[in-house]
C-alpha cells in the first residue's frame, strides 16, 4: 500500500485542507471587513445601541445583587423550611430594590436641591457680586493716581470690556446652565429603556444560578479546558474588586462630604450644608471629582466674600491632600488590594482614554490586573 494511500494519511490530508479552507475564508471575511469598515463600524454600533437595555439591566443587576447577597445572608439563615427556601430569594430581590431607591431618593433629595440653589446663586448672584467688584475696582483706581494712569496707559476700554463681561455672567452663566438642565429633558426618554433594563435585571437576578450554570456548559463545550479555569478564577476575582470598590467609594464619599461641611460649620464659612453635598456627591468620581465641587463651592462663596472664598480655597486644598494620599488610597485602595500610587495612575490613564467612565472602572480593573498578576508572579517564585 502507498504511503498516501493509507487512511490516517488521508484524514491528515483532509484535516489540513479543511485548515486551510478556514483560513481562506477568514482572511475572505478580514479582507471585507477592512474594505466596508465603515458599514461594520456603523452596523456594531447600531446592534449595541439595540442591545443597551440588556448592558444597563446587567449592571443594575450587579449592583443590586451586592445588597441581596447581603439580605439572604440575614433571612431566616438557619431554616431550612420550604416556604423559607421559596420566599428567600423574592423577598432579597425586592428588598434590595426597594434599599437601593430608597438610597437614592435620598441621596437626590439631599443634592438636587443643593445643586438647584448652587445653580441659582451662580446665575443670580454672581452679575451683581461683579458690579460690587467693579465699584470697588474704581474705587481704588480713585485713591490712587499712579495705578490710574498706569491702568490708563494700557489704552483699555474698561467700561466696554466690564459691560461685556456683566453682559455675559447675567445672560451667558443662565443660558449655559439652561442647557446643562435640558439634559434632564432627554433622560425622560430613557425611562422605557430604564424600565426594561430593571425588569431585565430581576430577571437575571431570580435566574443567576441557572445563568451560571448555562455560561459554564458553553464554556466547557465551546472553551479550551486550559483558558476555562483562569477566564473563570479572573472573573471571580473581578467581582470581588467590583464589589469592594463600589463600597469603598460610596464610604470615602460619605467620608469626604462630611468632613468638607463640618470644617466649613467650625469655620463659619458659608454654604456650609450646600457645599458639602456637593462635594461629596462629586467625589463618586475617583480623586478628580471632589475638585469639581470645591470649584463649585468657591464661586458660590465668592459672590459673598472673596477673602471667605479664599479661605475655603485653603481649608479644601488641604482636605484634597489629606483625601488624595490619606483617606481614598486607603479606604478605596485598601478594600481592593490597591497600593495608593496605583490607584492614582489608574485614575490619571482612565480618565484620560475614556473619560469619567474610564475614571470609574479604571480603579477595580487595575486593582484586579494588579491582584492577578502578584497572584502569578508569587507562584511563580514559589516553583523556583
Amino acid at each position: 500500500m502507498k504511503l498516501e494511500d493509507r487512511p490516517g494519511i488521508k484524514k491528515l490530508e483532509k484535516a489540513v485542507n479543511i485548515n486551510w479552507v478556514k483560513i481562506a475564508v477568514l482572511a475572505v471575511l478580514a479582507c471585507l471587513c477592512i474594505k466596508y469598515s465603515d458599514h461594520v463600524i456603523e452596523t456594531i454600533r447600531l446592534i449595541v445601541y439595540t442591545m443597551r437595555p440588556l448592558f444597563y439591566g446587567l449592571a443594575i443587576a450587579y449592583v443590586l445583587n451586592i445588597f441581596m447577597k447581603k439580605l439572604e445572608k440575614i433571612y431566616f439563615p438557619k431554616k431550612t423550611d420550604a416556604w423559607v427556601t421559596k420566599t428567600r430569594r423574592p423577598v432579597c430581590v425586592f428588598a434590595s430594590i426597594i434599599l437601593v431607591l430608597v438610597l437614592a431618593v435620598m441621596l437626590i433629595g439631599l443634592v438636587v436641591p443643593s445643586l438647584l440653589d448652587a445653580v441659582h446663586v451662580i446665575t443670580k448672584d454672581i452679575p451683581s457680586a461683579f458690579i460690587r467688584f467693579q465699584k470697588w475696582l474704581s474705587g481704588i483706581l480713585e485713591n490712587s493716581p499712579e495705578l490710574q494712569q498706569y491702568v490708563d496707559s494700557l489704552d483699555i476700554d474698561w467700561n466696554s470690556t466690564f459691560r461685556k463681561i456683566g453682559d455675559f455672567l447675567s445672560k451667558g452663566i443662565g443660558d449655559l446652565f439652561n442647557s446643562a438642565f435640558s439634559v434632564a429633558n432627554i433622560i425622560v426618554s430613557f425611562l422605557f429603556t430604564g424600565l426594561i433594563s430593571v425588569i431585565f435585571s430581576i430577571y437575571m437576578l431570580f435566574g443567576k444560578e441557572r445563568l451560571q450554570y448555562q455560561l459554564r456548559k458553553l464554556a466547557t463545550v465551546y472553551v479550551a479546558e486550559g483558558i476555562t479555569g483562569p477566564v473563570q478564577r479572573f472573573l471571580t476575582l473581578a467581582n470581588e474588586t467590583f464589589t469592594s470598590y463600589i463600597i469603598g467609594q460610596i464610604t470615602e464619599a460619605i467620608i469626604l462630604g462630611t468632613l468638607c461641611g463640618a470644617g466649613m460649620f467650625i469655620l463659619r464659612l458659608p454654604y456650609a450644608l450646600m457645599t458639602g453635598v456637593i462635594v461629596g456627591s462629586t467625589a463618586l468620581i475617583p480623586v478628580m471629582g471632589a475638585y469639581i465641587g470645591a470649584f463649585v463651592g468657591t464661586v458660590m462663596i465668592l459672590t459673598i466674600n472673596p477673602l471667605k472664598a479664599l479661605e475655603f480655597l485653603i481649608y479644601i486644598a488641604i482636605l484634597q491632600q489629606v483625601e488624595g494620599n490619606l483617606i481614598y488610597p486607603r479606604v478605596v485602595g485598601g478594600s481592593i488590594g490597591l497600593p495608593g500610587i496605583w490607584v492614582l495612575a489608574a485614575v490619571t490613564i482612565g480618565g484620560g482614554l475614556f473619560g469619567i467612565l474610564g475614571m470609574l472602572i479604571g480603579v477595580p480593573l487595575t486593582a484586579t490586573v494588579y491582584k492577578w498578576v502578584r497572584a502569578d508572579v508569587n507562584k511563580k517564585l514559589a516553583a523556583r
